[in-house]
């Protein structure tokens, strides 16, 4: 009878350094936390994100080692909360560079018109001009949503990537 050529402990080593390098490189988990994605998103589902949609990250901390594209307006991604430093699953609402003016009590740009009241009208008040490598992120249920209304843009460097989501046919 032939012997196998290929040996467990190779494989299982090769294999593990895979998973690793696609983990850090190409393919994450996040947790949808609270209910600020509502209706888009349940609380405390796990969405894939794909880490490598914008760039080739640095395993070590934010940044990129390569980046080749930035969040377009419209895209769920998935970043870090300048608040707490968690990671947050937000929609890109806006994306710099681009002037975003106050009027009439609504935050007005080319891919945006979001009503403000309370303390975020008086904060943006005298609109924002969000700068090159800057994205203005918001929940999908606003009463219940703690975004850049609250702290303001994030830079790109703090994406994590850009959230998989299911084709609209498998959510019935």
């Amino acid at each position: 009878m032939a012997r196998s050529s290929i040996r467990p402990g190779p494989a299982v080593l090769a294999a593990a350094l895979i998973a690793l390098a696609a983990k850090i490189f190409i393919l994450d988990a996040a947790v949808v936390d609270g209910r600020s994605m509502l209706p888009l998103l349940k609380p405390g589902g796990v969405v894939l994100v794909l880490r490598c949609a914008y760039g080739l990250r640095w395993p070590f901390g934010g940044g990129y080692l390569l980046r080749w594209g930035t969040p377009r307006p419209g895209d769920v991604i998935a970043a870090v909360n300048p608040m707490d430093g968690k990671t947050v699953v937000k929609r890109a609402a806006a994306v710099g560079p681009v002037q975003l003016r106050f009027d009439e009590g609504r935050l007005v740009g080319p891919d945006l018109d979001l009503g403000l009241h309370g303390e975020a009208a008086e904060r943006w008040s005298r609109g924002l001009y969000l700068r090159r490598g800057q994205v203005f992120l918001l929940g999908e249920n606003l009463p219940e949503s703690i975004d850049s209304r609250v702290y303001g843009p994030v830079t790109v460097d703090t994406v994590r990537g850009k959230v998989l989501l299911p084709p609209r046919w498998a959510k019935r």
